[in-house]
Protein backbone atom coordinates (compact mmCIF):
# COMPACT_ATOMS: atom_id res chain seq x y z
CA UNK A 1 0.00 0.00 0.00
CA UNK A 2 1.07 3.58 -0.44
CA UNK A 3 2.52 5.72 2.30
CA UNK A 4 0.12 7.09 4.88
CA UNK A 5 2.05 10.36 5.03
CA UNK A 6 -0.20 13.36 4.74
CA UNK A 7 -0.14 15.39 1.58
CA UNK A 8 -2.35 17.97 3.19
CA UNK A 9 -2.52 18.87 6.88
CA UNK A 10 -5.26 21.18 8.08
CA UNK A 11 -6.63 22.61 11.27
CA UNK A 12 -10.02 21.11 12.17
CA UNK A 13 -11.68 24.44 12.88
CA UNK A 14 -12.76 27.11 10.44
CA UNK A 15 -11.35 29.23 8.93
CA UNK A 16 -9.16 26.91 6.91
CA UNK A 17 -7.48 26.55 3.56
CA UNK A 18 -6.45 23.31 1.87
CA UNK A 19 -2.83 23.65 0.85
CA UNK A 20 -0.93 21.18 -1.27
CA UNK A 21 2.46 20.36 0.24
CA UNK A 22 5.17 17.76 -0.15
CA UNK A 23 5.77 16.81 3.49
CA UNK A 24 3.70 15.15 6.17
CA UNK A 25 4.18 17.98 8.67
CA UNK A 26 1.23 20.14 9.68
CA UNK A 27 1.30 23.77 8.61
CA UNK A 28 1.59 25.80 11.81
CA UNK A 29 1.21 29.14 10.08
CA UNK A 30 -2.00 31.13 10.43
CA UNK A 31 -4.42 29.99 7.72
CA UNK A 32 -5.95 32.45 5.32
CA UNK A 33 -9.66 33.17 5.71
CA UNK A 34 -11.86 30.57 4.06
CA UNK A 35 -13.49 31.64 0.84
CA UNK A 36 -17.25 31.20 0.84
CA UNK A 37 -18.34 30.69 -2.74
CA UNK A 38 -20.82 33.13 -4.18
CA UNK A 39 -23.51 32.14 -6.65
CA UNK A 40 -25.51 28.93 -6.72
CA UNK A 41 -23.33 26.70 -4.61
CA UNK A 42 -20.33 27.93 -6.53
CA UNK A 43 -20.90 25.62 -9.49
CA UNK A 44 -22.95 27.98 -11.63
CA UNK A 45 -20.27 30.64 -11.54
CA UNK A 46 -17.78 28.43 -13.39
CA UNK A 47 -18.02 27.11 -16.92
CA UNK A 48 -18.34 23.35 -17.21
CA UNK A 49 -14.98 21.79 -17.97
CA UNK A 50 -14.78 19.72 -21.17
CA UNK A 51 -14.62 15.99 -20.50
CA UNK A 52 -11.23 14.64 -21.62
CA UNK A 53 -11.49 11.82 -24.15
CA UNK A 54 -8.38 9.99 -22.98
CA UNK A 55 -8.41 8.17 -19.64
CA UNK A 56 -5.27 8.50 -17.54
CA UNK A 57 -3.35 10.96 -15.43
CA UNK A 58 -0.46 11.47 -13.04
CA UNK A 59 0.59 8.83 -10.53
CA UNK A 60 0.11 11.33 -7.70
CA UNK A 61 -1.79 14.59 -7.43
CA UNK A 62 -2.23 17.44 -4.96
CA UNK A 63 -4.89 19.95 -4.03
CA UNK A 64 -4.40 23.23 -5.91
CA UNK A 65 -7.32 25.39 -4.74
CA UNK A 66 -10.17 25.20 -2.25
CA UNK A 67 -13.41 26.99 -1.50
CA UNK A 68 -15.83 26.38 1.36
CA UNK A 69 -19.30 26.23 -0.18
CA UNK A 70 -21.38 25.43 2.90
CA UNK A 71 -21.12 25.02 6.65
CA UNK A 72 -23.42 24.08 9.51
CA UNK A 73 -24.88 20.87 8.07
CA UNK A 74 -25.90 18.02 10.41
CA UNK A 75 -24.69 14.46 9.70
CA UNK A 76 -24.80 14.86 5.91
CA UNK A 77 -24.81 11.63 3.94
CA UNK A 78 -25.10 12.23 0.19
CA UNK A 79 -24.34 15.16 -2.10
CA UNK A 80 -25.74 15.85 -5.57
CA UNK A 81 -24.70 18.69 -7.89
CA UNK A 82 -27.74 20.20 -9.64
CA UNK A 83 -27.92 21.49 -13.23
CA UNK A 84 -28.46 25.07 -11.98
CA UNK A 85 -25.27 24.89 -9.91
CA UNK A 86 -26.96 24.42 -6.54
CA UNK A 87 -26.30 21.38 -4.35
CA UNK A 88 -28.68 18.93 -2.70
CA UNK A 89 -27.60 17.24 0.53
CA UNK A 90 -29.32 14.52 2.56
CA UNK A 91 -28.93 14.53 6.33
CA UNK A 92 -28.85 11.00 7.71
CA UNK A 93 -30.19 11.64 11.22
CA UNK A 94 -32.57 14.56 10.68
CA UNK A 95 -34.14 13.07 7.55
CA UNK A 96 -33.91 16.47 5.86
CA UNK A 97 -32.89 17.31 2.30
CA UNK A 98 -31.19 20.69 2.03
CA UNK A 99 -30.48 22.84 -1.00
CA UNK A 100 -27.34 24.96 -0.98
CA UNK A 101 -27.22 28.26 -2.85
CA UNK A 102 -24.72 31.05 -2.27
CA UNK A 103 -23.31 29.18 0.72
CA UNK A 104 -26.71 28.97 2.45
CA UNK A 105 -28.33 25.60 3.16
CA UNK A 106 -32.14 25.72 3.10
CA UNK A 107 -34.30 22.67 3.94
CA UNK A 108 -36.68 21.53 1.22
CA UNK A 109 -40.33 21.56 2.23
CA UNK A 110 -43.59 20.08 1.01
CA UNK A 111 -45.30 16.75 1.65
CA UNK A 112 -42.30 14.78 0.42
CA UNK A 113 -39.94 16.47 2.85
CA UNK A 114 -42.36 15.87 5.71
CA UNK A 115 -42.79 12.21 4.71
CA UNK A 116 -39.03 11.66 4.58
CA UNK A 117 -38.49 13.11 8.02
CA UNK A 118 -41.35 11.04 9.44
CA UNK A 119 -40.16 7.80 7.81
CA UNK A 120 -36.45 8.08 8.64
CA UNK A 121 -35.15 5.68 11.29
CA UNK A 122 -31.58 6.70 12.07
CA UNK A 123 -30.41 3.90 14.34
CA UNK A 124 -26.86 2.72 13.78
CA UNK A 125 -25.83 3.42 10.20
CA UNK A 126 -29.40 3.84 8.98
CA UNK A 127 -31.34 6.98 8.14
CA UNK A 128 -31.78 9.16 5.08
CA UNK A 129 -28.85 8.02 2.98
CA UNK A 130 -28.54 8.25 -0.80
CA UNK A 131 -29.85 10.96 -3.14
CA UNK A 132 -30.01 11.15 -6.91
CA UNK A 133 -31.71 13.55 -9.30
CA UNK A 134 -33.30 12.98 -12.71
CA UNK A 135 -33.53 16.36 -14.45
CA UNK A 136 -35.80 17.16 -17.35
CA UNK A 137 -39.10 18.93 -17.95
CA UNK A 138 -39.92 17.65 -14.49
CA UNK A 139 -37.20 17.14 -11.91
CA UNK A 140 -37.39 13.98 -9.83
CA UNK A 141 -35.47 13.34 -6.63
CA UNK A 142 -34.77 9.74 -5.61
CA UNK A 143 -33.92 9.04 -1.97
CA UNK A 144 -32.72 5.91 -0.16
CA UNK A 145 -34.14 5.81 3.36
CA UNK A 146 -34.09 3.40 6.30
CA UNK A 147 -37.65 2.99 7.54
CA UNK A 148 -39.08 1.04 10.48
CA UNK A 149 -38.92 -2.35 8.74
CA UNK A 150 -36.82 -1.97 5.59
CA UNK A 151 -34.69 0.21 3.37
CA UNK A 152 -36.53 1.75 0.45
CA UNK A 153 -35.95 3.99 -2.56
CA UNK A 154 -38.57 6.73 -2.89
CA UNK A 155 -39.24 9.17 -5.73
CA UNK A 156 -40.49 12.74 -5.36
CA UNK A 157 -41.06 15.53 -7.84
CA UNK A 158 -39.14 18.71 -7.10
CA UNK A 159 -40.84 22.09 -7.71
CA UNK A 160 -38.58 24.96 -6.68
CA UNK A 161 -37.87 23.94 -3.06
CA UNK A 162 -40.94 21.72 -2.60
CA UNK A 163 -41.01 17.93 -2.73
CA UNK A 164 -44.18 16.09 -3.74
CA UNK A 165 -45.65 13.12 -1.90
CA UNK A 166 -43.25 10.16 -2.27
CA UNK A 167 -43.80 7.20 -4.57
CA UNK A 168 -42.13 3.90 -3.63
CA UNK A 169 -39.66 2.78 -6.31
CA UNK A 170 -38.02 -0.17 -4.52
CA UNK A 171 -38.86 -1.45 -1.05
CA UNK A 172 -38.15 -4.55 0.99
CA UNK A 173 -34.38 -3.98 1.03
CA UNK A 174 -33.23 -5.56 4.32
CA UNK A 175 -32.24 -3.07 7.00
CA UNK A 176 -30.29 -3.28 10.24
CA UNK A 177 -28.21 -1.23 12.62
CA UNK A 178 -25.17 -1.78 10.39
CA UNK A 179 -24.41 -2.24 6.69
CA UNK A 180 -27.43 -0.50 5.14
CA UNK A 181 -25.62 0.58 1.98
CA UNK A 182 -27.61 3.45 0.52
CA UNK A 183 -25.80 4.84 -2.52
CA UNK A 184 -27.83 5.88 -5.57
CA UNK A 185 -26.37 6.82 -8.95
CA UNK A 186 -27.61 7.07 -12.51
CA UNK A 187 -25.39 5.22 -14.93
CA UNK A 188 -24.46 6.39 -18.43
CA UNK A 189 -27.00 3.83 -19.68
CA UNK A 190 -29.81 5.79 -18.02
CA UNK A 191 -30.63 3.18 -15.37
CA UNK A 192 -30.57 3.79 -11.62
CA UNK A 193 -27.96 1.81 -9.68
CA UNK A 194 -28.59 1.12 -5.98
CA UNK A 195 -25.89 0.04 -3.54
CA UNK A 196 -27.17 -2.03 -0.62
CA UNK A 197 -25.61 -3.65 2.45
CA UNK A 198 -25.99 -7.06 4.03
CA UNK A 199 -27.85 -5.46 7.00
CA UNK A 200 -25.80 -7.49 9.47
CA UNK A 201 -26.80 -10.81 7.86
CA UNK A 202 -23.78 -11.78 5.74
CA UNK A 203 -25.35 -14.87 4.14
CA UNK A 204 -27.87 -12.65 2.31
CA UNK A 205 -25.10 -11.06 0.23
CA UNK A 206 -24.47 -14.33 -1.62
CA UNK A 207 -28.14 -15.10 -2.32
CA UNK A 208 -29.39 -13.94 -5.72
CA UNK A 209 -32.94 -13.86 -4.35
CA UNK A 210 -32.11 -11.23 -1.70
CA UNK A 211 -31.73 -7.48 -2.29
CA UNK A 212 -29.14 -7.27 0.51
CA UNK A 213 -25.42 -6.98 -0.21
CA UNK A 214 -25.98 -6.13 -3.86
CA UNK A 215 -25.77 -3.51 -6.54
CA UNK A 216 -29.22 -3.25 -8.10
CA UNK A 217 -30.01 -1.81 -11.55
CA UNK A 218 -33.54 -0.59 -12.17
CA UNK A 219 -35.64 1.59 -14.46
CA UNK A 220 -36.05 5.17 -13.17
CA UNK A 221 -37.64 7.63 -15.57
CA UNK A 222 -40.23 9.28 -13.35
CA UNK A 223 -43.02 6.99 -14.60
CA UNK A 224 -44.94 3.89 -13.63
CA UNK A 225 -42.08 1.62 -14.72
CA UNK A 226 -39.81 2.97 -11.99
CA UNK A 227 -38.19 0.27 -9.87
CA UNK A 228 -38.57 -2.54 -12.38
CA UNK A 229 -35.51 -4.57 -13.34
CA UNK A 230 -33.50 -3.31 -16.27
CA UNK A 231 -34.23 -5.62 -19.22
CA UNK A 232 -30.70 -6.97 -19.70
CA UNK A 233 -29.77 -7.56 -16.05
CA UNK A 234 -27.63 -10.71 -15.72
CA UNK A 235 -29.82 -12.72 -13.33
CA UNK A 236 -33.21 -11.74 -14.73
CA UNK A 237 -33.89 -9.72 -11.58
CA UNK A 238 -32.97 -6.31 -10.21
CA UNK A 239 -29.54 -7.64 -9.19
CA UNK A 240 -26.51 -6.38 -11.15
CA UNK A 241 -23.75 -7.74 -8.88
CA UNK A 242 -23.61 -9.60 -5.58
CA UNK A 243 -21.31 -10.57 -2.72
CA UNK A 244 -21.00 -7.07 -1.24
CA UNK A 245 -20.83 -6.17 2.44
CA UNK A 246 -21.86 -2.49 2.42
CA UNK A 247 -21.81 -0.55 -0.85
CA UNK A 248 -21.33 3.15 -0.04
CA UNK A 249 -20.05 4.62 -3.30
CA UNK A 250 -20.69 4.27 -7.04
CA UNK A 251 -18.93 6.13 -9.85
CA UNK A 252 -18.32 5.74 -13.59
CA UNK A 253 -15.23 6.60 -15.59
CA UNK A 254 -15.87 8.18 -18.99
CA UNK A 255 -14.88 4.93 -20.73
CA UNK A 256 -17.78 3.13 -19.02
CA UNK A 257 -16.00 1.47 -16.11
CA UNK A 258 -18.06 1.32 -12.91
CA UNK A 259 -16.30 1.39 -9.54
CA UNK A 260 -17.84 0.83 -6.11
CA UNK A 261 -16.57 1.32 -2.59
CA UNK A 262 -17.47 -1.46 -0.16
CA UNK A 263 -17.03 -1.30 3.59
CA UNK A 264 -15.73 -4.65 4.79
CA UNK A 265 -15.38 -6.35 8.13
CA UNK A 266 -11.57 -6.58 8.16
CA UNK A 267 -10.77 -4.90 4.83
CA UNK A 268 -12.36 -2.07 2.88
CA UNK A 269 -12.49 -2.36 -0.89
CA UNK A 270 -12.64 -0.52 -4.17
CA UNK A 271 -14.19 -2.87 -6.73
CA UNK A 272 -14.39 -2.76 -10.51
CA UNK A 273 -17.99 -3.81 -11.12
CA UNK A 274 -19.08 -6.02 -14.01
CA UNK A 275 -22.53 -7.41 -14.77
CA UNK A 276 -23.14 -10.61 -12.81
CA UNK A 277 -19.92 -10.24 -10.81
CA UNK A 278 -19.52 -11.98 -7.45
CA UNK A 279 -17.34 -9.97 -5.06
CA UNK A 280 -17.03 -12.69 -2.50
CA UNK A 281 -18.66 -11.57 0.72
CA UNK A 282 -18.94 -13.35 3.11
CA UNK A 283 -16.50 -15.97 1.75
CA UNK A 284 -13.88 -13.32 1.07
CA UNK A 285 -13.10 -9.95 2.65
CA UNK A 286 -10.53 -8.01 0.69
CA UNK A 287 -7.97 -10.64 -0.31
CA UNK A 288 -8.65 -12.67 2.82
CA UNK A 289 -10.47 -15.83 1.83
CA UNK A 290 -9.24 -15.65 -1.77
CA UNK A 291 -6.92 -18.39 -3.03
CA UNK A 292 -3.31 -17.84 -2.06
CA UNK A 293 -1.50 -15.67 -4.56
CA UNK A 294 -4.63 -13.98 -5.93
CA UNK A 295 -3.72 -10.53 -7.23
CA UNK A 296 -5.77 -7.38 -6.91
CA UNK A 297 -8.45 -7.24 -9.60
CA UNK A 298 -8.11 -10.90 -10.51
CA UNK A 299 -10.94 -13.45 -10.56
CA UNK A 300 -10.43 -16.77 -8.81
CA UNK A 301 -12.96 -19.54 -8.18
CA UNK A 302 -15.74 -17.28 -9.45
CA UNK A 303 -14.93 -14.42 -7.08
CA UNK A 304 -13.55 -11.06 -8.28
CA UNK A 305 -10.92 -9.52 -6.02
CA UNK A 306 -10.94 -5.77 -5.30
CA UNK A 307 -8.62 -3.43 -7.18
CA UNK A 308 -7.64 -1.69 -3.93
CA UNK A 309 -7.89 -2.61 -0.24
CA UNK A 310 -7.45 -0.69 3.01
CA UNK A 311 -7.45 -1.34 6.71
CA UNK A 312 -10.81 0.05 7.93
CA UNK A 313 -8.94 2.38 10.31
CA UNK A 314 -7.46 4.08 7.24
CA UNK A 315 -10.65 4.19 5.22
CA UNK A 316 -14.24 3.12 6.02
CA UNK A 317 -15.29 4.49 2.64
CA UNK A 318 -18.37 6.53 1.81
CA UNK A 319 -19.22 8.26 -1.47
CA UNK A 320 -16.71 8.19 -4.31
CA UNK A 321 -16.10 10.22 -7.45
CA UNK A 322 -14.49 9.41 -10.79
CA UNK A 323 -12.76 11.66 -13.31
CA UNK A 324 -10.76 10.75 -16.39
CA UNK A 325 -7.59 10.58 -14.29
CA UNK A 326 -8.53 9.11 -10.93
CA UNK A 327 -11.00 7.60 -8.50
CA UNK A 328 -11.53 9.62 -5.33
CA UNK A 329 -12.64 7.70 -2.24
CA UNK A 330 -13.91 9.38 0.91
CA UNK A 331 -12.73 7.90 4.20
CA UNK A 332 -14.88 8.23 7.29
CA UNK A 333 -12.64 6.59 9.88
CA UNK A 334 -9.48 7.47 7.98
CA UNK A 335 -10.36 11.21 7.91
CA UNK A 336 -9.00 11.63 4.41
CA UNK A 337 -9.63 11.40 0.69
CA UNK A 338 -7.79 8.66 -1.15
CA UNK A 339 -6.94 9.01 -4.83
CA UNK A 340 -6.45 5.96 -7.05
CA UNK A 341 -4.83 6.93 -10.37
CA UNK A 342 -6.36 5.60 -13.58
CA UNK A 343 -4.80 4.29 -16.75
CA UNK A 344 -6.58 3.20 -19.91
CA UNK A 345 -7.15 -0.30 -18.58
CA UNK A 346 -6.19 -0.41 -14.89
CA UNK A 347 -5.83 1.43 -11.60
CA UNK A 348 -2.64 2.46 -9.83
CA UNK A 349 -1.62 2.49 -6.19
CA UNK A 350 -3.76 4.59 -3.81
CA UNK A 351 -2.31 7.69 -2.19
CA UNK A 352 -3.65 10.26 0.26
CA UNK A 353 -4.87 13.38 -1.51
CA UNK A 354 -5.92 15.35 1.57
CA UNK A 355 -6.67 14.95 5.25
CA UNK A 356 -7.23 17.04 8.34
CA UNK A 357 -10.87 17.93 7.71
CA UNK A 358 -12.25 15.24 10.00
CA UNK A 359 -14.55 12.44 8.90
CA UNK A 360 -15.12 12.56 5.13
CA UNK A 361 -18.61 11.34 4.25
CA UNK A 362 -18.56 11.78 0.51
CA UNK A 363 -16.76 13.24 -2.46
CA UNK A 364 -18.56 14.17 -5.68
CA UNK A 365 -17.50 15.39 -9.12
CA UNK A 366 -19.16 18.63 -10.17
CA UNK A 367 -20.18 19.70 -13.66
CA UNK A 368 -17.69 22.54 -13.21
CA UNK A 369 -14.77 20.10 -13.29
CA UNK A 370 -14.09 20.39 -9.57
CA UNK A 371 -14.48 17.98 -6.66
CA UNK A 372 -16.81 18.54 -3.70
CA UNK A 373 -15.64 17.09 -0.38
CA UNK A 374 -18.23 16.74 2.40
CA UNK A 375 -17.41 16.23 6.07
CA UNK A 376 -19.60 14.57 8.66
CA UNK A 377 -18.34 15.06 12.20
CA UNK A 378 -21.43 16.10 14.15
CA UNK A 379 -22.76 12.59 14.69
CA UNK A 380 -19.67 11.76 16.74
CA UNK A 381 -19.85 14.83 18.95
CA UNK A 382 -16.49 16.25 17.90
CA UNK A 383 -17.48 18.75 15.24
CA UNK A 384 -15.87 22.20 15.37
CA UNK A 385 -17.98 25.30 14.88
CA UNK A 386 -19.14 25.57 11.30
CA UNK A 387 -19.16 21.84 10.67
CA UNK A 388 -20.35 19.87 8.92
CA UNK A 389 -19.20 21.49 5.69
CA UNK A 390 -18.60 21.10 1.98
CA UNK A 391 -15.31 22.16 0.43
CA UNK A 392 -14.80 22.55 -3.32
CA UNK A 393 -11.32 21.70 -4.54
CA UNK A 394 -9.32 21.55 -7.74
CA UNK A 395 -6.70 18.86 -8.18
CA UNK A 396 -3.55 18.84 -10.25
Amino acid sequence: MSSRSRIVALACALPLVLTACSTGAADDSTPSPSRIVSGNGGAATAEAAPVPTEVGGPVTATVLTDEVVATGLTTPSALVTMPDGSLLVSERVTGAVKRIRAGVATPLNGPGAEALRAATVAEGSGGLLGLEVLPGERTYVYAYVTRAHDNAVLRMELHDDLLSQPTVVVDGIPSGKDANGGRLAFGPDGYLYIGTGDSGRPALAAKQSSLAGKILRVVATGGDEDGRKAPDNPFGSRVWSLGHHDVEGLAWVSDGRLYASDRGATADELDLIVAGGDYGWPRADGLTGMPEGTELGATAQGVTAPVAVWDPADATPGGIAATHEGIYVSALAGDRVWRIPLTADATGEPHVLLDGLGHIRSVAAGTDGMLYVMTGNTGDGDAPKGDDRIVRITVG
